[in-house]
């Protein structure tokens, strides 16, 4: 049975798609940012009082890796759900199964009240949000970008991640608000409990939003020309498995460099070099508003001179800015510190910007989702999860940063080599391109006359 095609998409229709996804990705970064800084400052103090500072961050650091174990099983779930029954219907199940957890991770009890349960309970409640986060990020970028004209697609699928920065915005705001009203104390015992609910609110205020938004009409038209396959995600790794393969060689250091600043750094400024707490959050907000500009600036640069171009750029400049970055932290000076975190941290909102059309354009509607969700959720396994814990876990081995920045250079040197070898993908429409195998594009000017 096919689902019935609508009308044509009106602006309106498009200001409705950018919202409702908007706001499941500003949860997702609030969520995924407010984690990553209690896992340095608060979580250690909360649920790992008996191990020693070093092994309690690591400890706390191994939890927050926990969520992206779980995030390829959650597209794989959703893959299912989105490939098959429709982007809207993924997106409303995932985001009311995160603002339940949300609340949940709200209501843990800590160590000194319910012991080994805490850190085990608090293990769980991280699995299930990545569970929920797998199926959220990938629908709600594949919904804008199926809304979206063929020559705009790289703008939408940034207004989608520019809940990234503003998340981080929203956490960095709370935190500095707590640091300066509440006692560490305080903070340690309830005050940490704020935000999650917060995140809940917005999980209800998401799920309203979204149940009024109407299903992506290119999935409506390929589910019209019968092109829907059984088994998305086998498929996917089936027909287009060089491409994945070099999508996610392609992505691991731009999602290594950025948990190591947005999560690792905060931990460093704070513990190896002593400084407070609200100089990290205020480098942290001050970096993410620099975000809000930068990541639609990346993705209307890509529609301009395409997806490849633009990830070259940014990815030479975080490498750069991956080997300034402990010495003008080292230096304790902010506005040395803030410029380090600008070059490394800056470039990758450019890329996130682009992220969402480069990972969606290789594939067909058949199976559009499925091959985006994998990209997106293997990268945040192999490099997301792992990034904070095997920081802290060279510079604790060795003792210098520099063994972190080695690190990180061999990871661009070979995410560079492999975007050599990949096509450019700005050209190809989405119209004509539905079932496996399909490869469809269009010269520049032609795809003009389409929008």
């Amino acid at each position: 049975m096919h689902l019935p095609a609508g009308p044509p998409p009106t602006s309106s229709s498009h200001r409705r798609v950018l919202t409702a996804t908007t706001v499941g990705t500003t949860l997702e970064w609030f969520d995924f940012a407010l984690y990553g800084a209690l896992a340095g400052v608060v979580f250690p103090h909360v649920f790992f009082p008996t191990s020693t500072p070093a092994v309690a961050l690591i400890q706390s650091f191994a939890t927050f890796g926990v969520g992206f174990l779980a995030r390829p099983l959650g597209a794989a779930f959703f893959a299912r759900i989105a490939d098959r029954a429709g982007r809207k219907r993924a997106m409303v199940v995932s985001l009311t199964m995160m603002g339940a957890v949300s609340l949940a991770i709200a209501l843990l009890p800590g160590y000194d009240t319910i012991g080994s349960a805490a850190p085990a309970g608090l293990v769980l409640l991280r699995f299930l949000q990545g569970f929920c986060l797998g199926g959220e990020a990938s629908s709600a970028q594949v919904m804008a970008l199926e809304y979206a004209p063929d020559s705009r697609r790289g703008f939408y699928g940034a207004m989608v991640n520019f809940g990234n920065p503003l998340g981080q915005v929203i956490v960095a705001v709370f935190m500095l608000g707590a640091g300066a009203a509440l006692s560490e104390t305080v903070l340690n015992s309830w005050g940490w409990r704020i935000p999650f609910v917060m995140g809940a609110v917005i999980a209800v205020i998401g799920y309203f939003i979204r149940r009024h938004v109407e299903e992506s009409p290119v999935f409506l038209e390929a589910s019209q020309t019968g092109a829907r396959t059984r088994r998305p995600l086998l498929d996917v790794l089936r027909t287009q498995r060089s491409s994945v393969v070099r999508l996610i060689l392609v992505w691991l250091p731009n999602t290594a460099l950025s948990y190591v600043v947005s999560t690792y750094s905060l931990a460093y400024i704070a513990g190896s070099l002593g400084m407070s707490s609200s100089v990290t959050f205020g480098l942290v907000l001050a970096l993410n508003v620099c975000g809000l500009v930068l990541v639609p600036l990346g993705g209307a640069l890509s529609d301009r001179y395409g997806r490849k171009r633009v990830l070259i750029f940014t990815m030479a400049t975080s490498l750069c800015g991956s080997v300034a970055l402990f010495p003008l932290l080292d230096s304790k000076s902010i506005p040395l510190m803030l410029l380090a975190m600008v070059v490394s941290q800056g470039s990758q909102f450019m890329s996130a910007g682009v992220m969402a059309a480069f990972f969606a354009e290789p594939f067909p509607t058949a199976v559009r989702y499925s091959g985006h969700a994998t990209v997106y959720t293997m990268n945040n396994l192999i490099a997301g999860s792992t990034a904070p814990f095997v920081a802290a876990l060279l510079l604790s081995s060795t003792g210098t940063t520099w063994s972190i920045v080695a690190v990180l250079g061999a990871l661009y040197a070979i995410g560079i080599v492999s975007l050599v070898t990949l096509p450019e993908t700005r050209w190809r429409p989405f119209a004509s391109n539905h079932r496996a195998g399909e490869r469809g594009t269009v010269e520049p000017a032609a795809l003009a006359t389409t929008d």
